[in-house]
């Protein structure tokens, strides 16, 4: 599977700053998490039905923040996850906290 050019290098950056050995250490260690957690993605999920270009945004909007080294958190995750429920405002509620 390859990703996104922009959901790769933010995964990388992700993966260095959690020190990691890899990129692939770093995927296997989330896919362990969700199976460990086993919790419902309702934020994630709407967002892999949106087209490939609004993915692409979601993508390029996590990398900013990825660079920052500072998520959505807090109040502000709250106001996305209110978003989530219309999945054709998520790139605009993600442009909002920019």
């Amino acid at each position: 599977m390859k990703l996104p050019p922009d959901l790769a290098d933010a995964a990388e950056l992700r993966a260095k700053a959690l020190g990691y050995a890899s990129w692939s250490a770093y995927i296997k260690a989330l896919i362990r998490y969700d199976l460990v957690v086993q919790g419902h993605h309702t934020l994630t999920l709407p967002w892999s039905h949106q087209p490939p270009d609004k993915q692409d945004e979601i993508d390029a909007h996590l990398l900013t923040l990825t660079k920052r080294g500072a998520g959505e958190r807090g109040q502000l995750l709250e106001h996305i996850l209110e978003r989530v429920r219309d999945p054709a405002r998520v790139v605009e509620g993600l442009r909002e906290a920019a």
